[in-house]
């Protein structure tokens, strides 16, 4: 019989507590397999022989001898079978009835999280939104993927934000201090990218930030516009469960403004500035595609070259103030004052 994962009130009697407390304190030295199962023995936890699985050697935890309160799998690279990568406890494993349902699971975790190690380094989202501590050691991540599961990761001290998650993706973004951050690309596209690209690319990642910012619950607001021109720019921004688009350059070029097309491409301007609301884009991934079209759209019109195009962006929640990057979007970002 393999582990059991807790069902109803896990968070509600500390199960979760009590894992966080197990596997805080590990420490894994070079995190070779040798030194995790030293590390893990203490705990009388007892791993399974190796299975290849796609590209990776997975090891789980036999039962009842693993990670309390759920299943664990440790997790190697297959040309690099005994340097551990991560090691996944799925604690977990029910697809919640609906989104309101899910979010509830993963704050309950987030907050039993910052109660036992304080507020978290890094946001994030890779097939689901996730938060990140640095411990000594070792870093610790809480993940929620699709369908209400959730897992807590533990992951080598020097990964990067990118090892989280099952590596896919609606459009990855991360928000973290200025420095905790990735240093800004300094070139703004490979060579032949179009509009078009970027576009789609776009698309993505606001269907990645519309899905998961709600969960923290959080804001988020990006900019998009020219790096030589600041009056050149479009805005987008969430509100509860909403996404806002706004063509904020013509505030500063009204000349360029052409109300008829604008009304075809779908702005409206109900306070003298062209914008577009799309309610419950939560739940509806057609509506960042929307957005997107619209967003280009109206830089291109705005004159602004694709050669200069540049982000900056922010997430707010929780009593923080974060910077936003998007590593999917292959725009340069210029970093701005937190707000």
């Amino acid at each position: 019989m393999e582990n059991m994962i807790p069902r109803g009130s896990w968070l509600d009697d500390d199960t979760f507590r009590r894992l966080v407390r197990e596997v805080t304190p590990l420490r894994f030295g070079s995190w070779s397999l040798a030194d995790f199962e030293h590390a893990t023995s203490e705990l009388g936890w007892e791993l399974r022989e190796p299975k290849e699985v796609v590209g990776q050697v997975w090891r789980r935890f036999a039962p009842r001898k693993g990670p309390w309160g759920g299943y664990g799998t440790v997790i190697a690279d297959a040309s690099a079978p005994e340097q551990v990568r991560k090691l996944n406890v799925r604690v977990v494993d029910l697809p919640a009835e609906d989104i309101s349902s899910a979010a509830g699971l993963v704050r309950a975790a987030w907050w039993v999280m910052e109660e036992e190690l304080g507020p978290p380094a890094m946001w994030g989202g890779d097939s689901g939104p996730w938060m990140l501590w640095r411990l000594p050691g070792a870093c610790l991540l809480v993940h929620s993927h699709d369908e209400g599961e959730v897992s807590l990761e533990l992951l080598p001290p020097d990964a990067d934000a990118d090892a989280a998650g099952g590596g896919y993706s609606r459009g990855r973004w991360r928000a973290a201090e200025q420095a905790g951050l990735p240093v800004a690309p300094g070139t703004p596209h490979a060579p032949g990218t179009s509009w078009e690209e970027v576009e789609k690319r776009l698309a993505e990642t606001l269907r990645s930030l519309d899905h998961d910012t709600p969960f923290f619950p959080g804001r988020f607001i990006l900019h998009l516009g020219s790096a030589d021109d600041p009056q050149r720019f479009v805005q987008c921004w969430s509100q509860d469960l909403s996404l806002v688009v706004e063509a904020t350059g013509y505030v500063h070029q009204p000349g360029a403004a052409n109300p008829a097309r604008l009304a075809r491409s779908g702005w409206e301007s109900p306070h003298s500035i062209w914008q577009r609301r799309f309610p419950d884009a939560m739940d509806n991934p057609a509506h960042a595609a929307t957005a997107a079209r619209m967003l280009i759209g109206e830089l291109r019109h705005l004159g602004v070259d694709l050669a200069d195009l540049s982000y900056d962006g922010t997430m707010a929640g929780r009593g923080r103030g974060f910077h936003l990057d998007l590593p999917d979007l292959g725009v340069p970002r210029v970093p701005q004052p937190a707000v």
